[in-house]
């Protein structure tokens, strides 16, 4: 109940700055390279490296403010540890394939840098929903459950989010860009399993072109 409470929250953040101040004025669509860390020295498995792929909205407000509601696919083979926490894995020990996705909803401020550079700065709060299915015969389905209950337990899904992005103009339609962001688990406050405070978090950097609508 409180997830779905929350994902509600989500949407109306996305859908209230659309609605009551602007339509968008620009789509930014991203390819990049995220790491999810990893840090806890029980588990054999490394931090999860893998591709994103996804696009943001620009609403803009006055004064270089805008909000940039984005949302980013990415995927990963995950297996339950012996603590019982689920974790990223090699192809040879997958339990689940997993389907994440990054709703991230920052506010951002936008500095211009001379004629053609812009330098923007975002902070926001970003959903990591994922979903867990079987990838090996061998695994039942309590230890799927166990996978996907680890993910939305005790807010592992809410990551506040900040976004340092610098673009370059091309033509009047178009900018080329590169941004990094991080994704903080603050919930390691929380939850009790006594590692390190950035296991779990997600930081990383993606190409972005934007194409300005209007």
């Amino acid at each position: 109940m409180r997830s779905r409470a929350f994902v509600l929250v989500l949407v109306a953040l996305v859908a209230f700055p659309i609605l009551a101040f602007s339509a968008p004025a620009s789509v930014r669509p991203g390819l990049g390279v995220v790491i999810a860390l990893n840090l806890d020295e029980s588990s054999e498995t490394a931090s999860l490296i893998t591709n994103i792929l996804g696009a943001s909205l620009e609403v803009p407000f006055a004064g270089g403010f805008a909000f940039e509601p984005g949302a980013d696919l990415y995927w990963a083979y995950y297996e339950l540890s012996a603590r019982g926490r689920a974790v990223p894995t090699e192809v040879s020990d997958r339990m689940a394939f997993v389907l994440g996705l990054l709703l991230d909803l920052p506010f951002t401020y936008t500095v211009p840098l001379g004629g053609h550079f812009r330098l923007a700065f975002g902070l926001g709060l970003a959903l990591n929903a994922r979903v867990g299915f079987l990838a090996d015969k061998s695994v039942t389905n309590d230890e799927l459950m166990a996978i996907n209950r680890y993910f939305w337990e005790v807010g592992r899904f809410a990551m506040p989010s900040t976004l340092l992005r610098i673009e370059y103009r091309l033509t009047e339609r178009f900018d080329f860009g590169f941004a990094a962001r991080a994704l903080w688990p603050l919930f390691n406050l929380w939850t009790a399993e006594e590692l390190p405070f950035l296991d779990q978090g997600i930081f990383g950097g993606s190409l972005v072109i934007r194409y300005r609508m209007r």
